[in-house]
């Protein structure tokens, strides 16, 4: 049977949303009294679209950042806003003494207060936030990559070997990636979902805001077509579970796909945390592609997770995304790449993809019907 994997964010649903709450999880962490408290003046309760938008552009450099990262091949939201934020914060930690800083770096202590700490004992600091840029400049493609060079920054940076806060997954990084989960699902369904306590009471959840990147009649139809065309359909998204069911049976195609072909970042964390030599495995690492393909089952994540070249048919499984982790990702599992021009860079997403040697490029997906059917 041949196969269609889905990417879900620049496919089917617009990432606007996710990268706003990733830079109100930045701007959040840096500036409210709440955190670091750079500017205890900033208000992040009834935020206007327009001053999200103005957010962003601090935050990530009118896009340039963002950009730069899904370049090097990074498509979490989770690590894309962590990088930004951990920058900021080595800059903010040169300002501490040796003892002050080895207090901050200790992995077993960081929590909220430890960001009230750092901003307690600092003054006169000015960001660049154009600096991550600079950092990612020195950088190679993967995440692997970007992580092991952001160890390596903050040791250069702090002179000291005590970096773990910076690995992925580490204390900081769980921190960071909880804000952003109470902006997106709102502190009501954080709790529910997450399982831990909120730390506000305003922030109503952006989930429910999601923008539709194609009418849903037509993605409807065309799922419909390619099953009775024969095609199993599949999804493999580098949002959590949460953010890709609600969103999906808010529109009404959640049932065309069945459960164990639905693998997201929960997944990702999941068999991170049961083979930790193995990580990272979220995208441009195929697993994600290969556990939907095959199954979403907990004792085969091993399978999913090595051995990964050349693991398909070219003609039998087609992976549809809009970024180069979902084009390497095929690449490494022999794939056929469909990229709509629908993510981040639009239309100039193309040339990027086509130097990496993407079979078919799309305007959207609703041209993929052209391919396949």
């Amino acid at each position: 049977m041949k196969s269609v994997l889905f990417d879900v964010d620049g496919v089917f649903l617009s990432e606007e949303r996710c990268f706003d709450v990733s830079a109100l999880t930045v701007y959040e962490m840096l500036m409210s009294k709440d955190y670091i408290g750079l500017d205890p003046s900033v208000q992040f309760e009834g935020l206007t679209d327009s001053q999200i938008t103005e957010i962003r552009n601090i935050v990530f450099y009118n896009d340039e950042i963002l950009t730069k990262l899904k370049s090097l091949g990074l498509n979490s939201n989770w690590d894309m806003l962590f990088i930004v934020v951990a920058i900021h914060f080595i800059k903010l930690c040169q300002g501490l003494s040796n003892d002050q800083l080895s207090d901050v770096l200790n992995p077993k202590q960081f929590n909220q207060n430890t960001l009230a700490f750092v901003g307690e004992h600092i003054s006169n600091v000015t960001l660049d936030f154009s600096a991550p840029l600079a950092f990612l400049d020195g950088v190679s493609s993967g995440k692997d990559n970007i992580y092991k060079s952001l160890v390596t920054y903050a040791s250069e940076h702090l002179n000291t070997t005590e970096t773990e806060l910076f690995e992925l997954k580490s204390a900081f990084w769980t921190f960071a990636q909880e804000i952003y989960q109470e902006w997106y699902l709102g502190y009501k369904l954080f709790e529910e979902v997450e399982k831990k306590p909120k730390r506000s009471n305003f922030k109503n959840g952006y989930i429910y805001d999601e923008v539709v990147l194609r009418p849903v009649a037509e993605i409807k139809s065309l799922l419909e077509d390619l099953k009775n065309a024969g095609y199993h359909i599949a999804i493999a998204t580098g949002r959590p579970r949460t953010e890709t069911i609600v969103p999906f049976e808010t529109l009404g195609i959640k049932a065309l796909f069945e459960e164990q072909h639905i693998v997201t970042a929960s997944e990702v964390l999941i068999a991170e945390d049961h083979y930790p030599d193995l990580k990272p495995l979220g995208k441009p690492n195929p697993f994600s592609y290969l556990a939907t393909l095959e199954g979403n089952e907990l004792d085969r994540y091993k399978h999913y997770a090595t051995n990964q070249e050349n693991r398909v048919n070219k003609d039998d499984v087609f992976v549809v995304g809009d970024s180069l982790a979902d084009l390497l990702s095929a690449k490494k599992i022999g794939a056929t790449f469909i990229g709509p021009l629908t993510g981040l860079k639009g239309q100039n997403a193309r040339e990027e993809l086509e130097s990496y040697g993407a079979e078919y490029i799309v305007d959207h997906v609703g041209e993929i019907r052209n391919i396949l059917l």
